[in-house]
């Protein structure tokens, strides 16, 4: 549930980011902007400050500003002609315009930066904290079992070695099968305990895959050609996660926001791909939980993995899905159909090249159709989350 929480918290937040993008941008070059709200529906609430109103509606779904002049229908009196949208220059409506994505790249640069300045992000390095934990293997009972082990306790002793590596606490445990050891655990407020429990054996393959385990005190097969046998306990490690500096992190940040970026536009292919190739009005007909590349992935979704996250002790997976979904919604804003902001900007270049208006009345009905076709999506994929539940990949 906290998962699910955060996830919502984090899209009004970028919602009221984008918001603000054209907000601030339009009051810098004196577009006279008259109403600022998160959501669409009825009002919650509101409050005017100078000509604005500012408030919050029902549906979390988007939001908006007004800018007076952007509405083709609208009756606009005199005093206020030379502050309406069609009679700024073009390259202050393009920026007004465009600053909404803009802070989307902004928005997920900073997450991604924090995120590398405090807890950092994994490295292809094994820690000595436990990822997951295997209680029974073949119906018996492991030494994780007896030891109280859970996901994100920490060894931080075996034997006589004080803060183990992986590798020293992997061969300690593989040198001894179905004897005593001795395990320092840090858990929950970094209490550490002292264990001391006898160790299973099991059987490996040359890929390390377990092929048959004993519990202590009971043998175990000879072991085949290419196998061997050593020490089991049921555990796997969490990989370690490195903090950067200041400068670093930046760096970090910049990498994976044009890898995400990059990610977006391969997902936005692959989402109109699935939509007009019919695999996503297959996949309304299926039956089960199913893998992402059986449809998009929907807010309910996505806030299932959150809540799986952050339950799991997997904070990334929600920071990815926050970032991810910034950037993705920044993109498909930018797309060149009304009423996107970049069909707004296809507007303002066809004009820029032509030297002519375009009758903004005429876009009216293809902006019909478009916001026709995203309701649908939205639907079909809300259905999809509930009716069929990606299947959680941690």
């Amino acid at each position: 549930m906290t998962g699910i929480i955060l996830f919502i918290v984090a899209i009004l937040v970028v919602v009221m980011i984008h918001e603000s993008g054209h907000f601030f941008v339009a009051k810098a070059f004196d577009f006279k902007a008259t109403k600022y709200f998160v959501g669409f529906g009825p009002t919650l609430w509101s409050t005017e400050k100078g000509e604005t109103e500012y408030g919050v509606k029902a549906l979390p779904l988007g939001g908006f500003v007004k800018i007076v002049g952007m509405n083709p229908y609208e009756e606009i009196p005199p005093e206020d002609e030379p502050r309406a949208y069609f009679n700024k220059p073009r390259w202050q409506r393009a920026l007004v315009i465009v600053a909404g994505s803009a802070t989307h790249f902004v928005v997920a640069f900073v997450i991604l930066m924090i995120t590398a300045m405090t807890i950092g992000f994994p490295i292809d390095e094994p820690s000595n904290e436990i990822a997951s934990v295997t209680t029974e293997f073949d119906g018996e009972p492991t030494t994780a079992a007896a030891l109280g082990l859970d996901p994100g306790d920490k060894i931080v002793g075996v034997g006589d070695v004080k803060d183990p590596t992986w590798d020293e606490i992997s061969a300690y445990i593989r040198a001894h099968a179905g004897e005593e050891g001795i395990f320092r655990i840090a858990g929950e407020g970094d209490e550490v305990r002292t264990e001391t429990v006898d160790i299973g054996t099991a059987t490996f393959s040359e890929q390390g895959e377990v092929l048959a385990y004993a519990p202590p005190g009971e043998q175990i097969e000879p072991p085949g050609p290419g196998e061997e046998v050593g020490g089991f306990v049921g555990i796997s490690p969490a990989r370690a996660v490195e903090k950067d500096g200041f400068f670093a992190a930046a760096g970090t940040a910049g990498y994976w926001t044009w890898e995400t970026t990059k990610r977006s536009v391969v997902g936005m292919g692959d989402m109109f791909g699935m939509v007009f190739g019919g695999e996503l009005w297959d996949a309304l007909g299926g039956e089960g939980e199913r893998d992402i590349e059986e449809g998009p992935l929907g807010i309910v979704g996505a806030g299932r993995i959150a809540s799986e996250s952050v339950s799991s002790g997997e904070p990334h997976g929600l920071i990815a899905l926050i970032v991810g979904f910034t950037i993705f919604v920044g993109m498909m804003n930018l797309l060149p159909l009304p009423p996107l902001d970049g069909g707004h900007l296809a507007v303002i270049a066809w004009e820029s090249v032509t030297g002519k208006e375009v009758d903004m009345r005429k876009l009216i009905p293809i902006a019909a159709a478009v916001i026709s076709f995203f309701v649908i999506l939205f639907v079909a994929v809300l259905y999809l989350d509930l009716a069929r539940p990606v299947k959680v990949p941690f």
